[in-house]
């Protein structure tokens, strides 16, 4: 008996695929969705792009100041003078790092927050499209 065949395939007992709608409105469907992870992703970047930023700065100014010490060093000529280059650099060290962990810190509260913010407006947002989409599809359905 010959086998039944489905352009060109076996029939293998299951039903085939049908897609309950269209690409374009699957696409439509999640478009809420995606131009909130884009905004979200927007916020993000740039977030980091400034965190980045205030990190290289802060690297770049502490690797001058790491940099000009033996020089310091070398121009003294008794112990006291050693003495003090070496109080006065591990002095501004400790004050740099500091000052740039908070900064590093507000930056990352500062990235959180506006995250956060981005994320709640943009369920909100999603909140009520699809608040109105099942209205209209509820006025539709139900007859008058």
């Amino acid at each position: 008996m010959a086998e039944k065949t489905t352009n060109g395939r076996a029939d293998n007992g299951f039903p085939p695929m049908l897609m309950p709608f269209g690409l374009e409105a699957l696409m439509e469907m999640n478009r809420p969705a995606l131009s909130a992870m884009a905004e979200v992703n927007g916020k993000v970047y740039e977030n980091l792009a400034t965190l980045n930023k205030s990190w290289v700065a802060f690297v770049n100014r502490r690797l001058k100041e790491d940099f000009a010490m033996p020089k310091q060093l070398a121009e003294c000529s008794t112990v006291q003078e050693m003495y003090s280059v070496y109080a006065d650099f591990f002095q501004t060290a400790v004050a740099d790092y500091q000052s740039g962990l908070e900064q590093m810190s507000k930056l990352g509260k500062a990235m959180a927050e506006e995250t956060a913010q981005a994320v709640q407006t943009r369920l909100e947002e999603g909140a009520r499209v699809a608040a109105a989409q099942l209205k209209s599809v509820g006025a539709v359905s139900q007859p008058n």
